[in-house]
């Protein structure tokens, strides 16, 4: 027990090194020489970087940049635990998460970082598969009707945990929530915005930086 608590704590270190890996700030440093955390939503992911460009090619390298920080963690896990005998599901899904808090919440950028949602979807496709369909009906359903990119999110990351323990019972419930979390607390400070009305509708891109 002692060796596989050893083995998941190097592979959470790991996993939350290469999640921390700042993508979107450095896409955005190279190419537009500007820093990403003074320009739209200050977030340091796909969107924002749409936002701080204007170039859809550079949201699709982050948004693959961050993905890809997911999946590597995922197989470093299963290659560590695979190695020392130990169970891989368990290494995989513990890489894969810690990539998520490492994403959101980087060494390299002062503990600042992302919502998660680009690194967490080919974890929560390795957890639970049958859940991606869900999660992205509820968000396009979501943003049809309402317009709210944020908003979609929220409720499709909360629909996840939720559909997994009503329909989905051979999943297990703990690891999903938990990725669920933590991405619904990177997004929960705008839901103020929403109740007040105040959320820009299909928020892509600004014309000035934040505070200016």
């Amino acid at each position: 027990m002692d060796t596989e608590i050893g083995v998941l704590v190097v592979i959470g270190l790991l996993g939350y090194l290469l999640g921390a890996f700042p993508t979107a700030f450095l896409v955005v440093k190279h190419f537009a020489h500007k820093s990403i955390l003074e320009w739209g939503t200050g977030n340091v992911g796909t969107l924002n970087t749409l936002r701080a460009t204007s170039s859809r090619l550079l949201m699709l390298l982050t948004f693959l940049g961050d993905s890809f920080k997911g999946v590597l963690a995922m197989a470093l896990g299963y290659v560590i635990t695979n190695a020392t005998g130990d169970d891989v599901s368990v290494g995989a899904a513990t890489g894969g998460i810690m990539a998520v808090v490492g994403h959101n919440y980087s060494v390299f950028l002062l503990f600042k970082g992302g919502k998660g949602i680009a690194t967490s979807l080919p974890v929560l496709a390795y957890l639970a598969p049958l859940l991606m369909p869900i999660w992205l009906v509820v968000f396009f359903v979501t943003v049809l009707f309402t317009r709210l990119l944020v908003l979609g999110q929220i409720l499709g990351t909360v629909a996840v945990p939720i559909v997994t323990y009503l329909l989905f019972p051979d999943y297990s419930i703990v690891p999903v929530s938990i990725l669920a979390a933590l991405v619904f607390i990177r997004h929960a400070p705008r839901i103020r915005n929403i109740l007040n009305r105040t959320e820009p509708k299909l928020y892509y891109k600004v014309d000035k930086p934040v505070g200016s």
